[in-house]
């Protein structure tokens, strides 16, 4: 597997070597000094380019990077294609045989005001022609969590609550899949902001829990995190009714701790309502 160094070697040396590549530079966890840094990160590069279809409409250049395992062209997908006689941004998510991987975005140059208009950090590593404006961005508070507005919170309690319904209905039918793709996708969505809320109350809103929330386990007691993995259920229908309580249960806890914070107003009521609902519908099925 190449190192951090060699890589970083060879995706400069070949923008030095092209001269439609003007100008490069790193941002996503290798600019973050609070990210996991390791032989799994990410090189998240930015290649600003004249003339980006003349990269977009061959993919060849990209075999001097290495040999590929897999590659994704994000932006050009079968909801939203790509127009390749556009000017537009262009991604490449490239996943090498030896473990490393790059995401390159391709900017064209008369696209480059939208890029240093952007605040996401970034570490400027070659700039050939000096563009005015383009310098690094420190990370500071950027990828910090953020407080929630009241109504942000509101509606964040409510779609928890009211999404149990559909659960509720979906495992009385015994409809599997259904149960599953509510809790996991939108319930827990809704259980992970708060969770993640409770982290930043107690850590003045001054840390990042990071994509997906992958650093939770710096920031929850060890309890609380025995307590959150311990919520996901496996495919039997008496464990999902169990599991759903107590993720019920802890949001409920979580709900008051933040609304109690902030001084928001949450109906403890209506929380222990659809608790009992969820149970008289456990009994009936």
């Amino acid at each position: 597997m190449r190192n951090t160094q060699e890589m970083m070697d060879l995706i400069l040396n070949i923008a030095k070597e092209d001269a439609r590549i003007r100008a490069v530079y790193l941002s996503g966890s290798r600019v973050d000094p609070d990210a996991t840094q390791d032989k799994y990160s990410d090189f998240d590069i930015v290649y600003i380019v004249n003339e980006i279809q003349s990269f977009t409409k061959d993919d060849h250049w990209l075999d001097q990077f290495g040999d590929r395992l897999i590659m994704q062209k994000s932006v050009d997908w079968y909801s939203h294609q790509y127009d390749y006689n556009s000017n537009e941004d262009f991604i490449y998510l490239m996943q090498f045989l030896d473990g490393n991987r790059i995401d390159l975005t391709l900017v064209d140059i008369e696209n480059v005001k939208r890029r240093i208009n952007d605040k996401e950090p970034r570490i400027i590593l070659l700039d050939k022609d000096g563009i005015d404006g383009l310098h690094n961005i420190e990370v500071k508070d950027y990828y910090y969590i953020q407080k929630p507005s009241k109504e942000e919170f509101r509606d964040c309690c409510n779609e928890f609550w009211w999404l149990n319904t559909n659960i509720a209905k979906g495992l009385c039918r015994e409809e599997l899949m259904y149960v599953k793709f509510f809790m996991e996708h939108y319930q827990m969505d809704m259980f992970l902001k708060m969770l993640n809320w409770k982290i930043g109350i107690e850590y003045d809103f001054s840390v990042s829990t990071g994509k997906c929330y992958k650093y939770f386990k710096r920031y929850l007691s060890d309890s609380d995190m025995d307590r959150f993995t311990n919520l996901f259920p496996n495919g039997e229908y008496k464990e999902i009714w169990d599991k759903l309580l107590k993720i019920c249960e802890f949001f409920h806890e979580l709900a008051i701790t933040v609304s109690t914070h902030f001084n928001f107003e949450y109906s403890k009521e209506e929380a222990e309502n659809v608790i009992e609902y969820l149970k008289r519908m456990q009994m009936m099925a």
